[in-house]
């Protein structure tokens, strides 16, 4: 509702205008004040939409409150009522910006009407808002699902350099460069901290605008697995730069947030768009030593050796060397099988079982030892998805003879581990599936049984399936073809169309009944879709082919 505010020093035309009957045009009444020194404040607290205020006042005259209502909230609609007819009044007021300019005497309709006029365009304005941001959040929403299907042409090889650049331009991406280096990042909150996950999905969006700002920087998603940012520069000793540069302003960021934590991955540096493949693939072997480090660390691919990491400084991209884990620690077997992914294994198994110690290498019963530990952490893992049991009714070995082969060796050790945790997580990633594939229908559903609340947007079914925004965008364009807001359009559209064909309800009534408050967004957003406005739909019986 449209809110009024009355500035008037002659208390019985103020009362007269404040006793109109507001309601019954819409409106709301919400303050009123003998002067503009006194309305100011009032008019600051209580926001209206439209202040009604007389010239001539005490203290502070209408023209005055009017430049000050206009300096600080101009958004606010200003009708100024005068007992005076001089054009300079006039002028001045038409300086300031108000919207009407009224002489005194005027009777209650005349004066409703000329603020309902004015209530109207506030309304059309908000509108136009509320709709400008609708189609900003589809455009970014179909820009994300755009850029992840290109990244993943980037990665697969098959196109030419040439599409490369030309479908990097149509995304307003400039990939020409000299050199190319992938960093992979990932922020979560920690068991300690006192923050919800809202803040890392703000911390999240925080990188994904710094990477905008930045010339060089493309940041893709990699929900639920954090951010993908390609870094491009013209020569080696930039990049280094740049991405230096980039960790330090990421790493005192996070400082301000205790309980946040981090990792990071860097990998090879290429010189061809074509070979952005293998720029990803080593930054992702460095990413699954996440698994494998305790604290926040940033770690550079070129940098890591076979046997240890070691020289870790926080914040810092750094060398590795010795990791000394003092015991053999199951809750990194059950984080790495919940969080990493089947090319990550090999890397994990083969530093987890390595850096045990030498007696892992010279000891068949320590082998063992550390092959039942793997098998229980995976069995254990299995069971928190409730899919456990057949798994823990299995015998880690088939044979005596089995067992003994595999832990003859190191190396015919790691690679049964290897065998075992890929078989964890196909069941993993096949109730991933299952279960986002629930999680869609579960928003499918939310979308079709609450369509038409103007307020349904990406951000509030997220929060009603528990899962964040990013990775709801994701799986729904996974699992559907189609970005979140272009469902929820087909919807309201679909919607629409039955109403049109099978009742008399008026347009403005069926974009109301479909989540639109504006009628105009509505018919433009049909025809949009439709090809042809609600009207033409309803009298042509439906036969229209939608638009694309």
């Amino acid at each position: 509702m449209v809110k009024v505010f009355l500035v008037e020093d002659e208390f019985i035309v103020r009362e007269g205008i404040k006793n109109m009957n507001w309601e019954a045009y819409g409106l709301s009444f919400c303050g009123e004040a003998s002067d503009g020194e006194l309305a100011f404040p009032l008019i600051k607290r209580e926001h209206p939409d439209i202040v009604i205020t007389d010239i001539r006042m005490p203290f502070m005259d209408g023209l005055e409150l009017s430049r000050l209502i206009k300096k600080e909230l101009p958004e606010i609609k200003i009708i100024i009522l005068s007992g005076h007819e001089e054009f300079e009044y006039a002028k001045s007021a038409i300086q300031i910006g108000v919207e009407e300019y009224l002489l005194k005497p005027i009777n209650s309709e005349e004066l409703l009407q000329v603020v309902k006029r004015t209530a109207d365009k506030v309304e059309r304005e908000r509108a136009e808002s509320d709709n400008s941001k609708a189609d900003a959040g589809e455009m970014a929403e179909r820009l994300e699902h755009a850029k992840r299907e290109f990244f993943g042409e980037l990665m697969n090889g098959d196109s030419s350099m040439a599409e490369l650049l030309e479908k990097g331009r149509e995304l307003g991406i400039e990939l020409v460069a000299s050199c190319y280096q992938i960093m992979l990042l990932k922020v979560w909150r920690g068991q300690e901290s006192d923050y919800s996950g809202r803040v890392v999905e703000i911390i999240e969006r925080l990188l994904g605008y710094i990477a905008a700002k930045a010339e060089h920087i493309i940041c893709f998603d990699r929900a639920p697995e954090g951010k993908i940012l390609l870094f491009m520069e013209e020569s080696s000793e930039k990049m280094r730069e740049q991405i230096q540069s980039f960790t330090d302003y990421f790493v005192g960021m996070l400082s301000d947030y205790e309980g946040v934590e981090y990792f990071g991955s860097t990998g090879c540096e290429v010189s061809r768009i074509r070979e952005l493949s293998h720029a990803y693939e080593t930054a992702a072997h460095a990413f699954a030593y996440r698994f494998l480090v305790e604290g926040n660390m940033m770690l550079c691919y070129e940098q890591i050796e076979r046997e240890s990491v070691a020289g870790r400084q926080q914040g810092e991209a750094c060398y590795v060397g010795e990791i000394n884990f003092g015991s053999l620690d199951k809750t990194r077997i059950e984080a790495f099988l919940r969080g990493g992914d089947q090319e990550e294994i090999p890397i994990f198994v083969e530093e987890y079982i390595s850096n045990s110690g030498e007696a892992c290498k010279n000891s068949l019963i320590f082998r063992q030892y550390i092959v039942m530990d793997m098998y229980i952490a995976a069995s254990h893992f299995l069971e928190q998805l409730g899919v456990g049991e057949e798994f823990s009714r299995k015998e880690p070995f088939d044979s005596p003879e089995q067992m003994e082969q595999v832990l003859q060796k190191l190396d015919s050790t790691i690679d049964y581990v290897v065998r075992l945790f890929r078989e964890v997580m196909e069941i993993r990633d096949r109730c991933m599936r299952e279960r986002n594939s629930d999680i869609v229908e579960l928003a499918k559903q939310y979308i079709n049984d609450h369509y038409s609340n103007e307020e349904l947007s990406l951000n509030l079914v997220a929060s009603e399936v528990n899962v964040s925004p990013n990775h709801l965008s994701a799986m729904f364009s996974q699992k559907t073809g189609h970005t979140f807001i272009r469902y929820l359009t087909d919807v309201r559209m679909n919607k629409a169309k039955e109403l049109l064909k099978c009742t008399n309800m008026r347009s403005n009534e069926i974009s109301e009944e479909v989540g639109y408050k504006d009628p105009h967004y509505f018919s433009h957003l049909f025809k949009k879709n439709q090809g042809c406005t609600p009207i033409q739909y309803r009298e042509g019986g439906g036969n229209h082919e939608t638009a694309e």
